[in-house]
């Protein structure tokens, strides 16, 4: 059983808690650490103290600032427990992909949604439950009856995308499952945003459960 630390700001990272206790039966949520929405653009280590991370297997951090996430990454390198950290790459202070310091992992994630396989006992609890989305479509006539999820998105993007999916013809199901995760989705946006990729993604889910 992975406990998870949850680090939110403002509205970022509230639908992963609802995620988490919603469908999470090896991931339970330990704690959640709400930090200001209004933080200056530079902070210094003493300006920032964390809670007591000693009993958290995974965090995730929502916190969308490069110096909060560098000294939390600071903080769990000097652990002598194995610890998984998290976080999307916006605000993040290291490129995309995995690094490991010494019994800890960190994740940078782009987009979210995808959380690619690693050699990794916690990570790969946790993906169990909350990788890369994937689902079991049924249809009957052409339209879609009944669309379940076998990967939840850690956001909630892909029970959002199976719930609406039901009543909708297959030759529709791609684009509108990217409008639909699309529609739920927190990331970024604009022309380089992680938001068209998670559409992408989640489009593709269906296509391969759709064509198995």
């Amino acid at each position: 059983m992975n406990r998870i630390f949850l680090i939110t700001r403002q509205s970022k990272g509230t639908k992963v808690s609802e995620a988490l206790e919603k469908f999470g039966k090896k991931n339970c949520l330990l704690a959640i650490w709400e930090i200001p929405n209004d933080l200056p653009s530079i902070i210094d280590e003493g300006q920032i103290s964390f809670p007591d991370l000693s009993g958290a297997d995974l965090i995730l951090s929502y916190a969308l600032h490069p110096d909060v996430n560098f000294f939390l990454i600071e903080a769990v390198k000097s652990t002598s427990t194995e610890k998984v950290v998290l976080m999307p790459h916006a605000g993040a202070p290291l490129p995309s992909g995995y690094h490991v310091y010494g019994n800890s992992l960190v994740g940078i994630l782009k987009p979210c949604c995808i959380i690619p396989p690693f050699k990794n006992k916690i990570l790969s609890t946790f993906i169990e439950e909350f990788g890369t989305p994937s689902f079991l479509i049924q249809a009957r006539e052409d339209i879609i009856t009944e669309a379940a999820v076998i990967h939840h998105t850690r956001c909630g993007a892909a029970d959002f995308v199976a719930e609406h999916l039901v009543g909708i013809p297959v030759n529709e199901a791609y684009e509108k499952a990217g409008l639909f995760a699309q529609y739920f989705c927190q990331s970024s946006g604009g022309p380089s945003g992680s938001i068209h990729e998670a559409g992408r993604i989640h489009a593709e889910a269906v296509r391969k459960a759709l064509n198995p």
